[in-house]
């Protein structure tokens, strides 16, 4: 055996030996500190209620986004449309039907001028929503136009999430293991973060830093990016044992939370780069087998009090986020594929497999 070779084997058991304490040190510090330190802190429970039924897809509700002001919630269905409904009174504002009915992802620009959908066409269709020519919206709405302006084609897998920087940048995940920054003017990738080693499934901007963002994968770790860096993750977050379907980062925008299929929310610190609390419920069964039910979808009360997290069986719970017990379940007729929490923190969404949009509060 070679020196070359040698030193290699030896550096290889060093790194074994460093995961190993590692490892034992986490599990003496455990993996709820926060529950740990707060067993005397009073949790104010509330139950939201449902306030409103909003129906009018003909297929499963794959995703959802809140508009920048909390006056309207785009769906995105298996129906082939995209849906603009007014969150107050749950009337449809406006419908855009897509190229592909395969869609997994819709999002509003913060300016409401455009939309960006996405899914198994591998292609992130932006569409401009308001054309000062055309003719007013219904209820003398701002949606005035369905209009194709850009598609943007550089991942080689199904598009799983997409997310507006500005009216001029967007980032998308995708099935191919990447996150891609776009410049929607000239349809070109600004930069393509590849670190991960499995489909990406998730993505979310940081509101303080406008310059960071997470992404969650079936790599089951959690990566935080800087945009202006290299295409490699400034921070690196493992401890699910399975694929991570969903991440949001908590109030502070120091903190990020996580949804895997293992059954699980995680509470991420940047800080101390480490776990600070998780949240499950060993009585949370999946429909078709004795396995957890997978989590689909988090979000954050405005407060940070409460983490609302939606399951495969239907379930929607909310968890203090102190304490990591459960608070109140809100029970749907099928699955929950994505819920979300309006920018004013007034109410929450959520979209189900049974074609319906429920509005709680």
């Amino acid at each position: 055996m070679s020196s070359a070779a040698r030193d290699l084997e030896t550096c290889q058991k060093m790194c074994e030996e460093l995961r190993g304490q590692i490892q034992q040190i986490r599990q003496q510090t455990g993996k709820k500190i926060l529950a740990e330190l707060s067993n005397d802190v009073e949790v104010t429970e509330y139950e939201p209620k449902q306030r409103n039924l909003c129906t009018g897809h003909f297929g499963k509700i794959y995703a959802l986004h809140w508009g920048p002001d909390s006056e309207a919630i785009v769906t995105a269905s298996q129906d082939g449309k995209l849906i603009i409904w007014n969150s107050h009174s749950g009337n449809k504002q406006l419908a855009i039907t897509l190229n592909s009915a395969w869609v997994m992802t819709c999002a509003f620009s913060p300016t409401y001028e455009y939309i960006a959908s996405g899914g198994l066409d591998n292609t992130v269709s932006i569409f401009k929503t308001s054309n000062q020519n055309a003719q007013a919206g219904p209820n003398g709405g701002r949606f005035r136009s369905k209009d194709l302006y850009r598609e943007l084609e550089k991942h080689d897998g199904y598009l799983s999430c997409a997310r507006f920087i500005d009216d001029g940048e967007i980032i998308s995940a995708s099935g191919d293991g990447t996150c891609i920054l776009w410049d929607v003017e000239s349809r070109s990738a600004k930069n393509i973060f590849m670190d991960h080693t499995g489909d990406v499934m998730s993505i979310d901007l940081n509101k303080n830093t406008k310059n960071l963002f997470v992404s969650g994968s079936v790599d089951a770790t959690a990566k935080v990016w800087d945009m202006r860096s290299s295409d490699r993750c400034i921070a690196n977050f493992p401890g699910h044992i399975s694929d991570i379907n969903t991440v949001k980062w908590f109030t502070d925008c120091q903190s990020i939370v996580t949804g895997s299929d293992d059954g699980t929310v995680r509470l991420f610190d940047m800080r101390s780069y480490r776990q600070l609390n998780e949240y499950a419920d060993s009585e949370n069964r999946s429909l078709h087998s004795q396995d957890a039910a997978g989590v689909t979808s988090v979000d954050v009360s405005l407060s940070g009090s409460y983490i609302f997290a939606a399951y495969d069986n239907g379930q929607v719970y909310m968890w203090s986020s102190l304490k990591a017990e459960k608070i109140c379940d809100m029970p749907h007729d099928s699955r929950v594929s994505s819920l979300g929490v309006s920018p004013n923190g007034y109410a929450l969404a959520t979209g189900c497999w049974d074609f319906n949009l429920r509005v709680f509060a």
